[in-house]
């Protein structure tokens, strides 16, 4: 049913490109489609992978636009191409299928224009879509955490919560919608997380509530004592909701009994699992320093950790429906890359990042000097922060069923290397 609809996605997004013109349409429905990608559906990542290479070859050739900055795909592509012609470890090839199909999208996506306007658009749908999701989840099969859209609950939680960010801080800064829209949906997002159970992601609306505040004091200019006091009053009448909200929930919800542990000073068996998992990675790299382990191959070494360390018999299985997934990555964003890929694929990926940061970067100083105000710059610096800020204890985003939106969102930071702009509706 999944590869399905999948496929019917895939052929919607051609008919967007070919007939109706509209690209960021069809990118939607991709990074929609990208999201059920996990191990063994050799026919979904299949799908995803030739659907992106058949827009990038469609843009590609379709476009007007520089296209010079498609040399940084070389790195990384040839870093792939030789891990699969030496082959330094068991090579997991629908990982790294998946990998190269987010490159593809990566590279479509930074050939196509952004806005202010199509970024809100497409944010508002992408996020529509995972609330809807997320609560049909919960309504139909009560599961302790939802998050099936992306196979796992804390990369629901993560990836909903940084597309909250962009889309708050972009609204707000441009005044595309009210303030009640704003609030509602903080409050969805808030109730969404809620049921997926994760404190990470509960984390991220206070780090991108801050963003989003700091953005406005710098963009408008506006006296700091008047957005403190702005702020201090939606902050407590968030927390005031909070309460509310947190006193009607039952004692039994996962995110609940977690969090009560933490604050009696205890650890769980998902924190326990955690900190097993970061020791167990330092060991992997300081063994495998260079070019990693591979990717994928993070549970086989984990097991073989606890047999050889004297942590086996610590029970680190995750209270959830999705617990297959809990040793299958180190929680860590910048463990894993350096434990999967080592030293040289984690300098070639931070090369990578750093270059289309600086395109975004470089563009707002550009428009800064016309007078203008940037709200996509300020969105996008938050999106990603937060993103960073959280992949401190998970790593979500080089996670397969993440990697479509992350793809998304470096594509359109790359894409403002451009003079010209164009706006094209979504």
């Amino acid at each position: 049913m999944i590869i399905i609809l999948i496929i019917l996605a895939v052929l919607l997004s051609f008919f967007c490109s070919l007939v109706l013109k509209k690209q960021h349409l069809a990118v939607l429905l991709i990074v929609m489609a990208s999201s059920h990608v996990s191990p063994p559906m050799y026919g979904v990542i299949i799908t995803i992978f030739f659907a992106a290479v058949m827009h990038f070859i469609y843009a590609f050739f379709t476009t007007k636009q520089k296209k010079t900055l498609l040399l940084i795909l070389f790195l990384p592509l040839t870093f792939i191409l030789i891990i699969f012609l030496i082959q330094p470890y068991k090579i997991n090839a629908y990982n790294y299928l998946g990998y190269l199909a987010a490159l593809f999208i990566f590279a479509w996506v930074m050939l196509l224009e952004w806005d202010s306007k199509i970024i809100i658009h497409f944010l508002t749908a992408y996020g529509s879509f995972l609330l809807l999701f997320g609560f049909l989840e919960k309504i139909f099969t009560n599961n302790v955490r939802v998050g099936l859209v992306l196979t796992v609950a804390t990369a629901y939680a993560v990836i909903l919560v940084v597309t909250w960010t962009i889309w708050t801080t972009n609204i707000f800064l441009s005044k595309a919608y009210s303030l009640q829209t704003i609030f509602l949906g903080t409050f969805l997002t808030f109730l969404a997380i809620i049921f997926s159970g994760s404190r990470m992601g509960l984390l991220g609306i206070p780090i991108g509530i801050g963003l989003c505040c700091f953005s406005a004091i710098i963009i408008k200019k506006e006296n700091v004592v008047k957005i403190a006091i702005y702020t201090v009053g939606v902050t407590i009448m968030l927390l005031l909701l909070c309460v509310i909200v947190w006193n009607l929930l039952p004692d039994s919800l996962l995110i609940k009994k977690s969090l009560s542990s933490l604050i009696a000073g205890k650890l769980d068996n998902s924190n326990m699992g955690r900190v097993v998992m970061w020791i167990s990675s330092i060991d992997m790299i300081e063994k495998n320093k260079l070019l990693g382990i591979g990717a994928g191959n993070f549970y086989i070494k984990y097991g073989d950790f606890l047999k050889s360390s004297g942590f086996n018999n610590i029970s680190i299985a995750d209270v959830t429906t999705h617990a297959h997934n809990i040793n299958s990555h180190a929680h860590n964003i910048y463990l894993m890359i350096l434990t999967e890929h080592g030293i040289v694929g984690s300098l070639i990926l931070c090369f990578f990042v750093f270059l289309c940061i600086l395109q975004l970067f470089l563009y707002f100083l550009r428009e800064r000097r016309k007078k203008q105000q940037c709200p996509e710059f300020f969105a996008l610096c938050s999106g990603f922060m937060v993103m960073a800020i959280l992949g401190l204890a998970d790593s979500m985003a080089v996670l397969l069923p993440t990697t479509g939106f992350s793809a998304w969102l470096l594509g359109t930071c790359a894409s403002f290397f451009k003079n010209k702009k164009l706006y094209y509706s979504v």
